[in-house]
C-alpha cells in the first residue's frame, strides 16, 4: 500500500521506514533532517512539518493510503524553554497534515503520542488509557492536544485515527543529542569514556520499550478499523539509576554518574498498563530490557 510517514529521518520512525519498506510497501518519508542510515525503496522529501503548503502538496502526491505521523518537537525541557515551538510543531502542523491526508483520500491516520508524559503524576502506577489525562509539562500537554484535534478530524471526515502512546522508547540509532533518550545518552557517553550526569536523585522511574516492539505496535495499529488510543509500554518502572547501573555492565564503565539538578518538567514515576493495547491490537512487549540494552550498547560500539 502507499503509505507517509513523518519524521522519517527520526529514532522510531527510522526503524519503521525500513521495515516498511522492506515489506514491499510504497513508502514516502517526510522530514526536514537526513536519514540516519541508508534505505532502498522509499521516497525521501526534506521538508519542515510547519509548511502548510509544502505538506499538503507532499501529502497530495503521494495519495498514502496510511500516513504514520511521527514529526514531533520532542523533548520535555526544549518544550518548557520554548512552549510556542512545541504548540507550533506538534499541534498546529499535526492538525494541518491530518486534514491534508484527510483531503488527499487516507483512510487511516497513526498517530505517534506519548504514554509517559500525558498522565503527569498519576495516582495509580502503572498507568492505563483510562488514567487522567493530566500532563505536567508543554510537551505532554501538546500530545494531548493534538489528541483532540485528530479526533474532531475523524469526526469532521471519517478518516479513522489511532493513537499509539508510547513510554520511554531506546534502541539503536537513537540520536543522544536531538531527542530524549537517557539510555542513548548514557550509552554513548559510557563508551567513549566520559562522564554520565544523572538529573535529580537518580530514583525518578520511567517505563522502558524497545523500539522494535514500537514499530510493531504502530503496525498493527494501522491494521485495525477503529480509531483506538493505546498506551505501549511493559508495566515496569525502572530507575534512572538502575539503566545507569545496567548500561555501565554493558559498556564496561567504572566512573561513578554525576549528580546533576532536577529538570523542569521531569515526572517522579511512570510505567504503562498496555491492557488496552493487548486487547485491541493484540500487542505485548517482546524484548527484555537487558536483551534490549545489549543490543543498543552493540549497535552504538559498531557505530563509534
Amino acid at each position: 500500500m502507499r503509505v507517509l510517514v513523518t519524521g522519517s529521518s527520526g529514532f522510531i520512525a527510522g526503524h519503521l521506514v525500513r521495515r516498511l519498506a522492506a515489506a514491499g510497501h510504497e513508502v514516502t518519508g517526510l522530514d526536514v533532517a537526513e536519514p540516519r542510515r541508508p534505505v532502498e525503496g522509499w521516497r525521501d522529501v526534506r521538508l519542515d512539518l510547519r509548511d502548510d503548503e509544502g505538506v499538503a502538496r507532499v501529502v497530495a502526491e503521494a495519495r498514502p493510503e496510511v500516513v504514520f505521523h511521527l514529526a514531533a518537537q520532542a523533548s520535555v525541557s526544549v518544550s518548557m524553554r520554548e512552549p510556542r515551538l512545541d504548540i507550533e510543531t506538534n499541534v498546529i502542523a499535526s492538525l494541518t497534515l491530518a486534514r491534508a491526508a484527510a483531503e488527499a483520500g487516507t483512510r487511516r491516520f497513526v498517530f505517534t503520542s506519548s504514554g509517559g508524559a500525558m498522565f503527569g503524576a498519576p495516582e495509580i502506577v502503572p498507568a492505563g488509557d483510562d488514567t487522567p489525562v493530566e500532563p505536567r509539562s508543554f510537551y505532554g500537554a501538546s500530545k494531548a492536544s493534538a489528541e483532540k484535534y485528530l479526533k474532531i478530524v475523524e469526526w469532521e471526515t471519517g478518516m479513522t485515527v489511532a493513537s499509539v502512546r508510547p513510554a520511554n522508547v531506546y534502541g539503536p540509532y537513537q540520536d543522544p543529542h536531538g531527542e530524549a533518550g537517557v539510555v542513548a545518552i548514557f550509552a554513548q557517553r559510557m563508551l567513549r569514556g566520559e562522564p554520565v550526569t544523572i538529573f535529580g536523585s537518580g530514583t525518578d522511574t520511567r517505563d522502558y520499550v524497545y523500539v522494535d516492539d514500537v514499530v510493531e505496535a504502530q503496525v498493527r495499529a494501522s491494521e485495525a478499523p477503529g480509531g483506538e488510543m493505546c498506551v505501549i509500554g511493559t508495566g515496569e518502572e525502572t530507575s534512572t539509576r538502575r539503566i545507569f547501573d545496567l548500561l555501565a555492565q554493558h559498556c564496561a564503565y567504572e566512573r561513578a554518574p554525576v549528580m546533576g539538578p532536577p529538570r523542569a518538567g521531569d515526572i517522579a514515576r511512570i510505567a504503562l498498563d498496555s491492557t488496552r493495547a493487548r486487547d485491541v491490537w493484540g500487542w505485548t512487549p517482546q524484548v527484555p530490557l537487558d536483551e534490549g540494552l545489549a543490543r543498543t550498547v552493540q549497535s552504538f560500539r559498531e557505530q563509534l
